[in-house]
This record gives C-alpha cells, sequence and structure tokens, in this order.
C-alpha cells in the first residue's frame, strides 16, 4: 500500500525519485525518504550515486539498522503511553494545563488564517533559524487541506498558545511541527497539548508517535520535553553518500574539524559546520557491531 504523506506529496507534484524500493525526497539540497515512517533502507552505493547525480542532491542519507546499544544518532518515539504510569509532578501539571487551556482539532484553513503570531512568537526561543513569511505559512497551511494531515491547537481563553502539525500514516504518526507561544508558558499548555496527542494516537489508536531524527545544526529542547512523556530514543546507524566533489571536500576538512567549529563563519558557510558533525556520526557508526 502506498504511504499517504508519498501519496500526497503526489499529488502536490513534488518531484521524487525510486531507487532501492525507496521513494526519495529533496530536503535541504540532500536525499532522505519521501515517507516520514522511520523504517532502515538498504541501499547499494552506486545505486545512490547514479541518484544524487539524476536529482543534482549534495548528499543521501538515511540509516539501514537499529542498534541494542546507544549511538550517536537516533531518533525519538513513543509506542505506549499511560497516564497514570507518568511521574506524579507530570500528572499534575498536564491536570493544571487542562484546566488552563483547552486542546482541540483544528483544520489548516482557519490555522492558515489565525496561527502565524503563535508561529513567528515560537522563533523567539530559537539560537537560530527564522519563520517563514505570513504569506508562505499560509499557502504552506493551505497545501496540507488535502494532505494526511491532522492540526491540533491548544488555546487560552480565544488565543493560540500553541499548535501541532501531524502527519497521519496507517500504521504510524509523526510530528513534524510543535509550536507554542511564549507568553503563555505559565498555562503549560504545551502539556495538555501532547497528552491530548498521545491519548488520541498512541493510547486509542494504538499507532506510535515520532518526532524525528536528532537534529544536526541547532539546538532543540523538545526531545528532552517529549521523554518525559514516554518517548525514547531508537538508537540507529547513519549512512551517508555523498556527491564526488563534496565527499572530497569533506575528507580534506575533516582532520580539521576541531579548529572549524572555533571559527564564526558567515551563512551558509556555516553549514560546514553541520557537514562535519554529520560525518563525525557516520564514522562512528562504523565501530557498530554486525
Amino acid at each position: 500500500m502506498l504511504d499517504s504523506y508519498i501519496a500526497w506529496q503526489k499529488q502536490q507534484n513534488i518531484r521524487l525519485f525510486e531507487c532501492g524500493n525507496t521513494s526519495w525526497r529533496l530536503y535541504r539540497g540532500m536525499l532522505v525518504p519521501a515517507s516520514l515512517k522511520p523504517q532502515p533502507i538498504q541501499l547499494d552505493p552506486s545505486d545512490a550515486r547514479k541518484l544524487i547525480a539524476e536529482s543534482r542532491a549534495h548528499l543521501a542519507r538515511f540509516y539501514t539498522r537499529t542498534s541494542t546499544a546507544p549511538t550517536e544518532f537516533w531518533y525519538v518515539e513513543c509506542g505506549e503511553y499511560d497516564f497514570e504510569k507518568l511521574s506524579p509532578k507530570l500528572r499534575k501539571n498536564i491536570r493544571r494545563a487542562h484546566r488552563d487551556s483547552c486542546v482541540r482539532r483544528i483544520e489548516p484553513n482557519w490555522l492558515a488564517e489565525h496561527a502565524y503570531p503563535c508561529y513567528s512568537a515560537a522563533f523567539s526561543r530559537y539560537k537560530s533559524g527564522a519563520p517563514k513569511s505570513d504569506e508562505a505559512f499560509r499557502q504552506e497551511c493551505l497545501s496540507c487541506a488535502s494532505g494526511p494531515f491532522e492540526f491540533w491547537g491548544a488555546f487560552v481563553d480565544d488565543s493560540l498558545a500553541a499548535f501541532a502539525k501531524c502527519v497521519v500514516g496507517d500504521d504510524y504518526v509523526t510530528m513534524v511541527a510543535f509550536k507554542f507561544d511564549p507568553r503563555f508558558s505559565s498555562t503549560n499548555s504545551t502539556y495538555a497539548l501532547l497528552d491530548t496527542i498521545l491519548q488520541a494516537y498512541v493510547a486509542e489508536q494504538h499507532k506510535p508517535v515520532n518526532n524525528g531524527a536528532r537534529s544536526l545544526d541547532h539546538d532543540t529542547q523538545m526531545q528532552d520535553f517529549v521523554a518525559k512523556f514516554g518517548f525514547r530514543c531508537v538508537y540507529t546507524d547513519l549512512q551517508v553518500i555523498y556527491r564526488r566533489p563534496l565527499g572530497s571536500l569533506i575528507s580534506l576538512l575533516y582532520p580539521f574539524s576541531s579548529a572549524i567549529n572555533r571559527l564564526t563563519l558567515p551563512h551558509p558557510a556555516a553549514a560546514i559546520k553541520t557537514l562535519l558533525r554529520q560525518e563525525q556520526i557516520r564514522r562512528s557508526c562504523l565501530q557498530l557491531p554486525s
């Protein structure tokens, strides 16, 4: 059965590439699996290089297996959720959050017209990154109306305090966005929002919810937050196959990674730090027992 997110991308005329029994999409100049369901992929390096050449990507990134031992790469997932098994302090915070806020499903059309203030305010917490324009955000929301997306919002009185965007597949859910307005931090509305999401998908529909892979290019406290609710790290290897000029450059610069990390580099040159960090993780995974 075709993954619903892949079907939506095809409907939107997003260019996908087929290789190794897997659909691939371009993301920030690299090829990643087009499905948002975490799963190991086997890809022959020669086929990967042909795919990279066809797509004009800089690299392809994926994983081939999970690991029972901790690695430097992972995704986080919640496969079981029972409110009564949470810590007493967390249960208290969630109950308070539900008293101070109201969580409900929201439609993408409503989000397009009303959620930009919450979305843009969320970026005041980040050390890097900037919000999309109002119009770009609006168009992105509207495009989701025909796709496998479900949106949830936490409201304080009539104001949107936080919202989440989920891709809902047949046997998985991926949270692709989780934003909150810092002005409403005292209400702990994010606790009510995440509790509602996990009750709906994990406890009731028995679908695991994942929050994506480890971020390499910016700081995030999201994975620490969701860990309180029972999300766990699923450790994996990391495979990176480079376009030849980029691969040569990474090999040349890698011995100087420590010195480069201490430099203040302008955008887009700063991306080299992320690439070198990614290479360090890739190399660390070569030592995993077979």
